[in-house]
């Protein structure tokens, strides 16, 4: 007996024994041995034993047949040479569950001698001792490349067009619905665009069906061209197409590959050697605008394109005819706010005006303003705060413009930056802090956490969000100026202001606004109410501020009336932390450098 076949032999002992076809108990095992011995050598599934340590004892002919490797050459090695290391995640309990039932059976990526992979169906057994104590394992597998390639077809077959090789109606809605679910979760838009070719049948009527097949082949092929590699173009039968479009969607792009796609069939096409023309009608959904199920979209798309094809050929249209521009710039606008969101930091920065004491005339505060950086502009808090807040957005990009601002004072104390001895004022949204008081209690967690000093940071609320909850709003106020912050009350004069209200609530400072300095140096009556604002919250112990001094005129003015603090580009623009580092060196090397 071969050397192979004694160590197969040697394995083989421990099994049990076995009935021979007369009946008898074969006692010795040899009968049981010798026919397992000619069954491994002859089979065509390969069988590779084992040791514990999962590394070669055996391989039988089919082994070798299968990988290329010589049986003898792969003696002692360790199964997972053979194995690719891209695998199924199951693949990686393999192990544990053979320690646990003693079987495994799976689908494993392997690879043969010449490097070519292939996957094969292997199933693992456990082989004991008469203690218990696993001693081998058997493996048995076979090659089903050829049954994958055939899964594949199949696959190809049941999700494709059999004319164009475009995706069929069943793959298109897997892939829609995978899209939804993946624009829900981020926010993000989707068009979809209902394609059908204008008067098509009257093609098929009057010049046949092969040829109509042909030009439906070359039109699939001019729109695929258009398309992006990740977008999805099916044909739902006869002559309509549908696009999927699921990245860097926005009602322009859409528009404008609707506008591509129809300028793709205007070139004449060919038809057993003589031009034929064609054109499209386009309607065009967009998520989650026009419908937010596969059905409403699909529904609302063929619509538009109905609505394109009466308005006449080689058109496109959206599902609302009366979608107006603003409309359409404000569905973008909010697609856009939304995935800046997502990455706060390459969308929005942090700029900062210093606040001045009229008496010293140096800065005594800094006011921190949020700007929203876009190709080519930089927009101010007014033209995004809004659709922020309506969107339930204002709360995390309120607590990122605070974690900034709390980093960069940091930055100034540790680097002793007379900045750092500045306090900061940050404006938040606090009409959700008054309808949700998981909001405040969420604001108090993150003070507590971020704040490694006090008395530095002051949160500016809009008069017209203390209306919101009046019974509540001074015991809220209370608690987060036990944190340490400092409360100031801004836009003072936009709104209605209850004072004796006002008077109840912590607030250190309240910021007139500029509405109430425009042409106070020639209105005497202004001027007396400027003044009278300003005695009355000295009265109650709250700091005036007046914001949006422009010019010299209004500064005067307010000089005029005892007003101490202000802010506005007379003094300074708001400028980023670097800039006002310069500012500020500058003033101090100069004074003041107005």
């Amino acid at each position: 007996m071969s050397d192979e076949l004694q160590s197969l032999s040697d394995i083989l002992t421990a099994l049990p024994p076995c009935l021979t076809a007369e009946g008898h108990v074969d006692t010795d095992g040899q009968r049981a041995q010798a026919l397992a011995l000619m069954a491994f050598s002859h089979s065509r599934v390969g069988i590779l034993v084992t040791d514990a340590n999962h590394r070669v004892v055996i391989a039988n002919h089919a082994f070798s047949t299968i990988t290329g490797y010589d049986c003898e050459e792969v003696l002692g090695w360790d199964i997972a040479h053979f194995h690719s290391r891209e695998q199924k995640p199951e693949y990686y309990q393999q192990r544990e569950q053979l320690i646990r039932d003693q079987h495994w059976r799976g689908e494993v990526l392997c690879q043969r001698k010449t490097g070519e992979f292939y996957p094969e169906l292997l199933n693992i057994d456990a082989v004991r001792d008469d203690e218990g104590q696993v001693t081998h394992y058997v493996r048995t597998f076979i090659d089903i490349s050829d049954l994958k390639e055939d899964q594949t077809r199949l696959h190809i077959k049941a999700h494709h067009d059999p004319l164009t090789g475009l995706a069929n109606r069943l793959l298109f809605n897997d892939r829609l619905d995978h899209a939804l679910k993946h624009a829900e979760r981020n926010d993000q838009m989707l068009a979809l665009l209902f394609i059908d070719l204008d008067h098509f049948k009257a093609i098929n009527d009057s010049r046949g069906h092969a040829i109509g097949d042909n030009l439906l082949q070359q039109a699939a092929r001019r729109l695929s061209q258009v398309l992006r590699s990740n977008d999805t173009l099916a044909r739902f039968g006869g002559d309509e197409f549908v696009a999927l479009l699921d990245h860097d969607v926005s009602v322009d792009s859409a528009q404008t590959v609707a506008m591509r796609l129809l300028e793709a069939l205007e070139a004449p096409f060919q038809a057993q050697g003589e031009p034929q023309p064609l054109s499209a009608s386009i309607g065009i959904a967009l998520y989650p605008n026009d419908g937010e199920s596969q059905e409403e979209l699909l529904r609302n798309a063929d619509s538009a394109m109905y609505r394109a094809k009466r308005a006449g050929a080689s058109r496109h249209a959206f599902v609302d005819k009366g979608l107006s521009r603003q409309m359409q710039s404000q569905l973008s606008d909010e697609l856009a706010l939304r995935q800046a969101l997502t990455d706060p930091a390459s969308h929005f920065s942090v700029v900062y005006q210093p606040q001045m004491d009229l008496t010293t005339q140096q800065p005594q505060g800094l006011e921190a303003l949020v700007r929203r950086q876009s190709p080519n502009s930089e927009h101010g808090p007014r033209e995004f705060m809004a659709l922020a807040r309506s969107l339930g957005l204002a709360v995390p990009l309120d607590r990122w413009i605070l974690h900034q601002v709390i980093e960069q004072h940091h930055q100034w104390r540790q680097e002793g930056s007379p900045l750092g001895k500045l306090p900061i004022a940050v404006n938040i949204v606090a009409d959700h802090l008054f309808d949700h008081p998981d909001h405040h209690a969420s604001l108090d967690r993150f003070l507590e956490e971020q704040l490694d000093d006090t008395g530095w940071l002051t949160l500016e609320i809009a008069s017209d969000s203390l209306t919101h909850e009046p019974s509540t709003t001074p015991e809220l106020l209370a608690r987060l100026k036990r944190l340490g912050v400092n409360l100031a009350i801004d836009e003072l004069g936009e709104g209605h202001v209850n004072f004796s209200y006002l008077a109840r609530l912590p607030i250190s400072q309240a910021k007139i606004n500029g509405t109430l300095i425009a042409g106070v140096d020639e209105d005497a009556r202004g001027r007396q109410l400027l003044a009278g604002i300003a005695q009355l919250l000295t009265n109650l112990g709250i700091d005036c501020m007046v914001v949006g001094v422009e010019d010299q005129a209004g500064l005067t003015a307010l000089t005029d009336q005892g007003i101490q603090h202000a802010q506005g580009y007379h003094f300074a623009h708001p400028m980023p932390a670097g800039e006002l580092e310069t500012w500020m060196r500058m003033r101090e090397g100069q004074g003041d450098s107005r």
